[in-house]
């Protein structure tokens, strides 16, 4: 019998443990929503994006490939950038995993020559279709003001790539959690 109230007091406890820490995640990042952006003979992106997010958009002339930046409201503890591709050649599999980690690993491997890591550790970001690749680095030496971390990589969304890049100063900052959450939930709808 007190082994089963043991038992019981046990799971109990984790289970609450488990639910705050569940319920603190969630509520981390507090309200989003969704920002639609179309996309030159492309329909509209559709990025879930927490709603306290400063954002611009710069697309250099029409028909070019657009650039969201997010920031937080105040501050500079971040800047997300993503850049939204599309195939201009008609290449197959513009936007294929295999494509996106090679061109992850590139970018990562000029990066890394100033980086405190020794090595590239490439992660997924899997959505429901598809799969994307990223990495995140220290700078060595950042100038007064730099950001010292960069997260870097590229998703396929639909018959989009997006490309992007978060600049932040914090390692394992919140940001990039919510940033890899509005990647994953990203959508292209229909022209």
């Amino acid at each position: 019998m007190r082994m089963v109230r043991k038992k019981t007091k046990w799971i109990l406890i984790l289970t609450l443990s488990l639910t705050s820490f569940l319920w603190n995640d969630a509520s981390a990042a507090g309200p989003k929503t969704i920002k639609k952006f179309p996309i030159p003979d492309h329909g509209v992106l559709e990025l879930n994006v927490p709603a306290s997010w400063a954002m611009e958009v710069h697309q250099p002339q029409k028909g070019m490939s657009p650039t969201m930046i997010f920031k937080p409201p105040k501050g500079n503890d971040f800047q997300v950038l993503i850049t939204v591709l599309w195939n201009k050649t008609g290449e197959q599999d513009f936007n294929s995993p295999d494509k996106i980690k090679t061109f992850v690993e590139t970018d990562g491997q000029r990066v890394l020559r100033k980086a405190v890591e020794a090595k590239l550790v490439v992660q997924q970001i899997r959505r429901v279709n598809n799969i994307g690749y990223y990495y995140s680095l220290t700078d060595k030496t950042p100038k007064p003001g730099e950001y010292r971390c960069t997260t870097r990589g590229g998703i396929g969304v639909g018959d989009l790539l997006l490309n992007f890049t978060m600049l932040h100063r914090v390692k394992d900052s919140e940001a990039v959690k919510e940033t890899l959450s509005v990647l994953r939930e990203a959508k292209q709808t229909p022209k």
